[in-house]
């Protein structure tokens, strides 16, 4: 009983206690102390935040495929060296790339070679001769008054002070006259399709190995005429120039016995070949034995000589022939009126001879050259391509690889040689981003062209101005034209004109010279006489202003501004128009020569 209240006593507390704590509980609720009594504040604004993304549902970043890196594969097809840069190089430019680095190298060596051939041609005939080891008497002609470097009562001074006749000739290994072209392209495929079977990606080894191809494939031939005299000669030899280039000949005065070499040997000769000599026989012009000098390989075998000379007697042989026909069809118009046709044919021969008298008494008082005598200079110059010739490139490959074929070349089979020609005539710019020129000549002057251009100076025009023309004649085609362009030294030597250089304003990649520059290297070159200035701002104060009616044969004519531009004059035309020689940014981008009118602010006198 007691056990029994003492539970009910508990179950009452124990609900007694719950009432309280529900009501401290709900009191609890309703009481705001100060710290809960809101403040009169604007509300803030709700900011959403993203949700965390577990990171293993990012996204992987990937490299555009544009962007991957290419795995290189050399391909026989393809040039592989412009896929290769060095360490470090800029990859935006092709030029960079390793086969661009090597084909700057062969456009030097192209450069440099065209400069010797030029540079000998444009030498007086006893520099010429000193060069090829001859003695000076070879082109020692009569006493010339106007020459101030001759004296009359010393006949060792009396060498003629320019050549009558340049010859200058390019050939294929087998002789066959062609433009002054490069086998550069040839030359850097051969290599390809070599290296692709050893190391695609040994540069110095492709390096090597195209210079000794380029060294084995290109030679030089000169030949020093005898000097001769006649009665009106230089229009005999301008006749016997235009017979020649119609046969394709090397030009008269070549003796095919003198032709020396049966093929392409070593560059050592190249270097070494300049200082040869040859024996001379005198002769009459027609026959003269020229002095020869060889330098390099390639020159014509004696049979392929011969057959020059044959061409050569022929087109001389037409021209007699013609004469003869001439003389048989006057002596055919012969027959009834015999005596008035005679009477009236002394009367032509006397006036025909008071004019000789009279031009021999012109002649003996100008004292000119014509009386002086006349030499001759003849240049072949052979450059080796990838023919089916027993002298070609392949040829010559197949001995400079000989005793490297264990390496894993299989050799020039058929398939290996098409391999070569068909990446050399690949278009490499569009291919690789390569400039390559396959030459940098550009219509230069036939002898004949230049011995007209000359007559059209004054008779009274000084040595000096005649030899100023002429040099800027033989430049024609020949310095291509890069704004900006100064020379670096006199002659072609040095300048490495048409080499690869970096883009000027308008693209042209080929290292030439302005119109300013090329004024002040024709003169630098023919007189040895640097100009002061080399801009056409400075050219425009450059010596003494003359009138225009007074210019003379070497003197320039400038205009300045946007358009500046500086030509040197030549001879008057009609109309007051007058012929000039000027280095052109025209469609030519080279030397030429223009008829204008040039009615420009600035005419300047530069040697008296």
């Amino acid at each position: 009983m007691k056990r029994n209240r003492t539970v009910r006593n508990q179950t009452i507390s124990a609900i007694f206690m719950a009432l309280v704590g529900t009501a401290i509980h709900a009191g609890a609720q309703s009481y705001l102390s100060s710290y809960d009594i809101p403040e009169n504040k604007p509300a803030r604004p709700v900011v959403s935040i993203p949700p965390v993304v577990p990171e293993e549902t990012k996204p992987v970043e990937t490299m555009p495929e544009t962007e991957a890196e290419e795995v290189f594969s050399p391909s026989l097809a393809a040039l592989n060296l412009a896929y290769l840069y060095p360490e470090g190089a800029d990859r935006t430019d092709a030029q960079n790339s390793l086969a661009g680095q090597i084909l700057r190298e062969l456009s030097v060596k192209d450069s440099e070679w065209l400069a010797s051939i030029y540079d000998l041609s444009n030498r007086k005939p006893a520099e010429a001769a000193a060069k090829l080891g001859l003695p000076a008497d070879r082109v020692r002609g009569l006493y010339n008054p106007l020459d101030e470097s001759q004296t009359e009562d010393n006949p060792d001074s009396w060498l003629l002070s320019e050549w009558s006749r340049i010859d200058m000739v390019f050939t294929d290994e087998n002789g066959n006259r062609i433009m002054a072209d490069s086998n550069i392209k040839e030359i850097m495929a051969m290599a390809n399709t070599y290296f692709y079977y050893t190391d695609p990606e040994d540069s110095d080894a492709f390096l090597n190995y195209v210079l000794n191809l380029w060294d084995k494939s290109h030679s030089i031939h000169y030949s020093i005429g005898e000097v001769y005299y006649c009665d009106g000669c230089l229009e005999e030899a301008s006749g016997d120039t235009e017979a020649s280039e119609a046969a394709g000949t090397a030009g008269s005065g070549e003796n095919p016995e003198n032709a020396s070499g049966d093929g392409l040997t070593g560059s050592e000769e190249a270097q070494s070949g300049a200082d040869g000599t040859a024996a001379a026989s005198a002769s009459d012009h027609s026959q003269a034995t020229p002095e020869t000098a060889e330098i390099g390989a390639g020159v014509p075998s004696a049979s392929e000589a011969t057959a020059l000379g044959e061409d050569n007697r022929t087109g001389s042989g037409m021209a007699e022939g013609a004469a003869e026909a001439v003389e048989q069809e006057t002596k055919a118009e012969i027959g009834p009126g015999i005596a008035l046709m005679e009477a009236s044919k002394a009367a032509e021969t006397e006036t025909a001879e008071e004019t000789d008298k009279e031009e021999e008494r012109d002649k003996e008082e100008n004292a000119s050259d014509e009386v002086s005598g006349h030499v001759d200079l003849h240049i072949t110059a052979a450059v080796a391509g990838a023919s089916s010739s027993e002298k070609s490139l392949f040829s010559i490959a197949e001995e400079v690889t000989a005793a490297e074929q264990e390496a894993g070349f299989p050799g020039w089979t058929e398939e290996h040689k098409n391999a070569v020609l068909e990446l050399a005539a690949q278009d490499w710019k569009a291919a690789y981003g390569l400039t390559v020129s396959s030459t940098y000549i550009s219509n230069p002057l036939s002898q004949s062209e230049t011995e007209y251009y000359l007559s059209l100076l004054p008779a009274d025009t000084s040595l000096e101005r005649r030899r100023l023309i002429r040099y800027a004649l033989s430049s024609v085609g020949k310095v291509p034209y890069y704004w900006g362009g100064k020379p670096s030294a006199p002659d072609y030597d040095g300048n490495h004109f048409g080499s690869l250089a970096a883009a000027d304003e308008k693209g042209r990649t080929m290292k030439g010279l302005d119109c300013s520059g090329w004024i002040s290297w024709v003169y630098w070159s023919a007189l040895g006489k640097r100009l002061p200035a080399e801009s056409t701002d400075g050219l425009a104060n450059c010596g003494t202003a003359v009138a225009r009616a007074d210019l003379k044969p070497g003197d320039i004519i400038v205009r300045l501004g946007d358009e500046g531009h500086v030509v040197m004059f030549l001879a008057w035309e009609s109309e007051d128009r007058m012929k000039v020689v000027h280095e052109s940014s025209g469609s030519v981008n080279n030397v030429t020569v223009s008829t204008m009118q040039a009615s420009w602010p600035y005419y300047r006198k530069l040697i008296d």
